[in-house]
């Protein structure tokens, strides 16, 4: 699998996201059938969406990079990014009685690509140098 393909897989899932925060939240959380949203949760679930659609348009242009090397910090940016939306997903959904099961939809989406991103950073050229270890001469 190449990082084209993880990249626009990526952006396809963060501009849908996106979309539908920015235009209605409350059609997300009807969804996963969580709590609705009102006043200052609705404007920062449309921040949220905001950000996952220039997310998106990130990850696809970078997807368009010849070589995985030239895009080293934006695979940096999502493996940190993911992880931590892994692990926050996972604690809410395993510590909070009220979380939906359709939470778990999230905690599966983080996994899966902290998983990708992880195997292309450490498969990147600069990854690898910064990961090996230096051998005797």
């Amino acid at each position: 699998m190449n990082h084209r393909i993880i990249l626009r897989s990526a952006a396809v899932v963060a501009t849908l996201y996106g979309i539908i925060l920015v235009v209605a939240p409350n059609t997300l959380m009807d969804m996963y059938r969580s709590e609705l949203v009102e006043g200052s949760g609705m404007y920062f679930a449309m921040l949220t969406g905001a950000m996952l659609l220039g997310w998106g348009v990130m990850n696809w242009a970078a997807s368009n990079a010849p070589q995985i090397a030239e895009i080293h910090y934006v695979l940096i940016g999502n493996l940190v990014a993911l992880s931590i939306c892994f692990l926050v997903s996972l604690f809410r959904q395993l510590t909070y009685a009220f979380a939906p099961e359709s939470g778990w939809l999230n905690v599966g989406i983080f996994l899966v690509f902290s998983v990708l991103f992880g195997w292309l950073y450490m498969s990147s050229p600069a990854g690898y140098r910064l990961h090996a270890r230096a051998r005797p001469a």
